[in-house]
């Protein structure tokens, strides 16, 4: 199995806004922020963009191992994933007014911008579809 799409991987840990319900901030990166970003997204070359939900379920699931590794859970509500090629030109997103009028505005409804983490590299693929992945595009230094 190979692994050869150089992508770079922008990863956006989310708390939401203060005062609001998880409930209700699911549902509004979901069924309104999610479907606003589509065009916008696809527009400054993301391949692909990942909504993760940390609901208080999935985060049960996880806490037992947490607690038994020595590994705090985080709190974030939320992960995002933009996949993308090109870097400069996502990066060039944030200045389209697009961003800086719409989809900012609607950002600030419902996440708590000012405690927002985010990482960027590349995945390094060992395991998809089940199967050992044996080769690569790129090598990590």
């Amino acid at each position: 199995m190979s692994n050869t799409e150089k992508l770079i991987r922008i990863t956006t840990l989310i708390p939401r806004k203060k005062g609001m319900t998880q409930k209700e901030f699911y549902k509004h990166w979901t069924e309104v922020h999610g479907p606003m970003v589509v065009d916008f997204m696809m527009r400054h070359g993301v391949v692909e963009y990942r909504q993760y939900h940390t609901t208080p379920e999935t985060k049960a699931l996880g806490e037992a191992m947490a607690r038994a590794a020595g590994r705090p859970m985080l709190s974030f509500d939320g992960i995002s994933d933009a996949y993308v090629r090109d870097f400069k030109t996502f990066e060039d997103a944030f200045k389209d007014p697009e961003y800086l009028d719409k989809i900012r505005a609607d950002e600030l409804a419902f996440i708590d911008v000012e405690n927002i983490q985010m990482t960027i590299g590349q995945d390094w693929l060992v395991v998809a579809d089940g199967k050992k992945v044996t080769e690569h595009a790129r090598k990590i230094e």
